[in-house]
């Protein structure tokens, strides 16, 4: 049988003809068919038209298009591809959406005119089965499978001289995106027509899952490099002839070159120094965070490095990644670490006293300056309290603060810690070796705590960096710049040192430019009053306590104490009594119970040698002060009997009133 008997036979036309006319099924239709006629029957399908009315705007039709770019993009050499194949053969080829929406037509002249078909062969007519009736378009896309579709088996007479093969075109995620089609006229229809459809519908498919994976390749690319554009270490890529493959903008920064420009050149060719990671390529071999300082032609650059030999699947070397990073942010970040920063300001000083106040104005004056300021104090009365302050109102606020204490340290590790050593420098040595607190100050301020105990041989030494504003590391072959402020501090007076002869007298006239003398507690006055309260809130808070204040007596005792250990004595005691208090409020008692348990009394007050008549006569007058004249709570207090009391009070002539 004949392409035009097997698709206008007889017998189908007489079974579309009898299920128009009254819904009866004849036994020649395929229950395909017969369920494609059902449904248009039920969707009240008129099958006398069977064109397409409904055809997108202009606006509709371009948002449809941007919708389906992609799908268009990879379609569009197939669609022309199949269309040269059947040219001449008045056949039409056609991209349908997902929605029914026709996106792209090519197609003869004949099979496109209008006044022929009037099918709406036009890209943005909608050809929804509710007014064309079933095609293989609408059938492929319900279904997902090709199918082909030809005269009589359209349900609409307006489809019945043409034949049509549709194929499906899924997703890479296995949803239907569009349909293929190729319509003809019915009898210049072939099976092998569908073949030809199926064949481009997997070909679009494998173009799209192809599409799909080189955007992800590019999405990976664009991540990639914003994550190595966004690192504050300079990275560059070479290949396994030193040029350069890639470098980011850091990289470019650091090494002063313009990372577009260096790409494709030698890396020897864009600095002034010999790269180190050309001993990479050499020897095969990489290394982790290590340091190099390289001479150019401004000076010493200095880095910390990091260089990854990249290798095929054979072992052999094809490149080369390195990461590099500046050594001031590298101690930028140590600091931030270790915590070498200034915590206090000018407002964590409590105190109202003129003596305080006096200091606080050349602590001012000293934080507006460059230079160098010498702290001495006894010891607990707040030397590294004013140092921190002085830094953080000073213009090096945002630098590091690091603090050494040069009493705490062995004499022979002070050298080491103050400039840092080199690997193998000596026995014990850090591999790598290691920066001093001079390196790790830079741009900031190092305050040298008890300077008066740094032995002579290192004051020489330090003198040294001071002059020069640079140190060479233990071992080390090349100065390295420090750009440092100096602050020390001592409970020693140094000037009487010198006289001495134990501090060098060109040191300290190095350090003492400006000079801060931090009076003693005991010279304070009412500052003592201030500081328990702020204390007393402080600790309470931290220990979770209620105690809020001292009674009057015990502030009494707090008043007469010498205080020998200033501050520091007075956080320690206040801490103590903000413990073992039994109420809101620390007593008497308590506090006189405290003083003692430190083997410190009241009477110690006395700024010259006093007889022991004097002392006993002095206890006693305040004992009955603060036992406001209870001559049983004094005898406690003083820790003797009554009629020990009243003999004593007879013996001085003291009244108990």
């Amino acid at each position: 049988m004949d392409s035009k008997g097997e698709w206008m036979g007889t017998e189908l036309k007489v079974a579309w003809e009898q299920f128009i006319t009254d819904g009866t099924l004849l036994s020649d239709v395929s229950p395909r068919i017969a369920a494609d006629w059902k449904r248009c029957r039920q969707l009240g399908v008129d099958p006398t038209q069977g064109c397409c009315r409904e055809i997108l705007s202009p606006e509709e039709h371009n948002a449809s298009i941007a919708d389906d770019a992609e799908l268009l993009e990879v379609a569009r050499p197939f669609i022309s591809s199949l269309y040269n194949i059947l040219n001449g053969s008045d056949f039409a080829v056609m991209l349908v959406d997902k929605n029914n929406v026709v996106l792209e037509v090519l197609g003869d002249p004949s099979v496109l005119t209008a006044s022929r078909v009037g099918l709406n062969f036009v890209p943005g007519a909608v050809w929804q089965e509710e007014t064309v009736g079933n095609t293989a378009v609408g059938t492929a896309l319900r279904e997902g499978e090709a199918v082909q579709l030809a005269g009589y088996e359209h349900f609409c007479q307006a489809h019945h001289p043409w034949a049509c093969s549709a194929a499906p075109i899924f997703a890479p995620d296995g949803t239907v995106c569009g349909v293929i089609n190729v319509s003809g006229a019915v009898e210049h229809v072939h099976p092998h027509t569908l073949g030809m459809v199926v064949a481009a519908a997997r070909a679009i498919e494998n173009g799209l899952a192809m599409h799909e994976a080189t955007e992800k390749l590019r999405l990976q690319h664009r991540y990639q490099e914003a994550i190595v554009e966004s690192m504050s270490d300079g990275f560059l890529t070479i290949d396994v002839n030193g040029y350069i493959t890639y470098m980011n903008a850091t990289g470019g920064r650091i090494l002063g070159v313009d990372p577009k420009t260096a790409v494709g050149k030698f890396i020897g060719d864009i600095v002034d120094f010999k790269p180190v990671i050309l001993t990479v390529l050499e020897t095969g071999r990489g290394y982790v965070d290590k340091e190099f300082m390289v001479k150019t032609g401004t000076g010493f650059k200095h880095f910390i490095k990091t260089a990854v030999p990249i290798q095929d699947e054979d072992g052999n070397l094809t490149g080369v990644v390195d990461t590099f990073r500046e050594i001031k942010r590298v101690r930028k970040m140590v600091n931030r670490m270790v915590g070498a920063q200034a915590n206090f300001t000018f407002d964590d000083i409590m105190g109202q006293s003129q003596p305080l106040l006096d200091c606080m104005r050349l602590a001012k004056i000293a934080a507006q300056s460059s230079s160098n300021v010498l702290i001495q104090g006894e010891s607990g009365t707040g030397k590294e309290l004013f140092a921190q302050a002085i830094h953080n109102a000073g213009i090096r606020c945002n630098g590091p603060f690091v603090a050494l204490n040069c009493a705490a340290l062995p004499r022979e590790l002070i050298e080491s810690e103050l400039f840092g050593y080199e690997e193998g420098a000596f026995t014990g040595a850090s591999k790598g070796g290691r920066p001093g607190k001079f390196e790790l100050a830079s741009g900031g301020t190092i305050l040298l705590d008890e300077i008066g105990d740094m032995p002579l041989d290192m004051q020489a030494k330090l003198l040294r960096v001071l002059q020069e504003g640079r140190v060479l590391r233990i071992g080390g072959r090349h100065y390295i710049d420090c750009d440092v402020r100096i602050m020390a501090a001592t409970n020693k007076n140094l000037a009487q040192e010198v006289e001495l002869g134990n501090f060098r007298r060109d040191l300290y006239y190095r350090l003492n430019v400006l000079s801060i003398i931090i009076p003693p507690l005991r010279e304070r006055g009412s500052d003592l009053e201030l500081l328990v309260q702020h204390l007393t809130r402080k600790i309470s808070r931290q220990l979770g306590q209620d105690v809020r204040s001292f009674s009057p007596g015990a502030l009494d005792i707090l008043r007469s104490y010498s205080w020998p250990g200033n501050v520091r004595e007075l956080e320690n005691v206040v801490e103590r009594a903000v413990n073992i208090a039994q109420g809101t409020e620390v007593s008497t008692e308590e506090i006189i119970r405290l003083l003692h348990q430190q083997q410190a009394t009241p009477t110690q007050v006395a700024e010259k040698p006093l007889s022991i008549e004097e002392v006993e006569q002095m206890a006693i007058e305040r004992a009955l002060r603060v036992a406001e004249g209870n001559i049983s709570l004094a005898a406690r207090l003083l820790k003797i009997s009554r009629n020990t009391l009243y003999n004593k009070l007879k013996k001085y002539q003291i009244s108990a009133s």
